[in-house]
């Protein structure tokens, strides 16, 4: 299949489903109207009782492939196993509710220009499903490079509009880390950073669903503690230097008055917001304890 297309390199893209039969027929078709057209699809279907599997049978071309879990895992085991399934040197991701622009691929395959460049990621659109509203993620210019501390203290790098070299997953040792269940791609991603060069683009490529479903949304509690776990660990493999655990323990305080203030905490936030000692998560949470309780429920997706 890697003659085909001008010899361009193969890419499989995982999409990983369970449930998902709302918003796939987007995905899929997004998928379909890829300008660089040598790709496989690797769909996993993590034993959804809906109709997700009917909604994927529709759709017919020789490059989509549908595979159903012997047993329901958790997201990035899922995702793992269905890396084991791509035939691609290049691996992209799309998760089941998000799309992307049709000239994605074509954009970032020329990127890999250099086999130390390992990852290309790009910009990409919030997509807010319920006023059909969009907003850039990041306005400020994106990293490339070997950008591992900046992916500690500056996390950008969406999964949805990355493309792995398959080599560079495969020598993460571990992959994704089947214990997370929110923060794997970060996990991942500082991983990979540490070996690898990143390349990105600026513009967006990838729109990502924002909608009442959103596990991490709903999950913020489990984030704080995944957060906390990878912290403590990677402090002491040393792997993490001063600067870079004085950040991280910020973000997970910062989390957690946040969490205070949805739940209407606000005085415990205000006791919290005098341990944070970055001062850009102090300015955020302040504002967050100062505002209406209806400006609050708006901003909910916003960290």
């Amino acid at each position: 299949m890697e003659n085909q297309f001008n010899n361009k390199p193969l890419v499989s893209i995982v999409v990983n489903c369970f449930n998902c039969e709302k918003y796939l027929s987007k995905c899929i078709e997004s998928i379909l109207s890829q300008t660089y057209k040598n790709w496989e699809l690797v769909f996993w279907d993590n034993q959804s009782s809906d109709s997700s599997k009917n909604i994927f049978k529709s759709f017919e071309d020789e490059r989509l492939k549908y595979f159903y879990a012997e047993k329901h895992t958790t997201l990035y085991k899922a995702r793992d196993l269905a890396i084991k399934k791509c035939s691609g040197k290049f691996i992209a991701f799309l998760d089941s509710d998000d799309w992307w622009e049709d000239k994605k691929l074509e954009k970032q395959m020329p990127k890999f220009k250099s086999d130390n460049i390992g990852l290309v990621y790009s910009n990409l659109y919030f997509y807010y499903q319920e006023n059909k509203r969009k907003k850039i993620f990041s306005r400020k210019k994106l990293y490339s490079g070997y950008i591992r501390e900046k992916i500690i203290k500056d996390y950008k790098v969406g999964i949805i509009t990355s493309v792995i070299r398959k080599e560079a997953y495969e020598k993460s040792t571990i992959g994704f880390d089947s214990k997370y269940n929110i923060i794997g791609d970060f996990d991942l991603f500082v991983r990979l950073s540490a070996s690898w060069n990143f390349e990105c683009i600026q513009e967006p490529l990838a729109y990502y669903r924002i909608h009442e479903n959103n596990f991490s949304r709903k999950n913020l509690d489990l984030e704080i503690e995944e957060f906390k776990e990878w912290h403590n660990e990677y402090l002491e493999k040393n792997f993490l230097n001063k600067s870079e655990s004085k950040y991280l323990l910020s973000n997970i305080e910062y989390l957690r008055c946040k969490k205070l203030v949805f739940d209407g905490e606000r005085l415990k936030s205000l006791r919290g917001l005098f341990s944070i000692k970055n001062i850009s998560f102090k300015i955020k949470l302040l504002i967050r304890i100062l505002l209406p309780n209806y400006l609050i429920r708006l901003i909910q997706n916003y960290r």
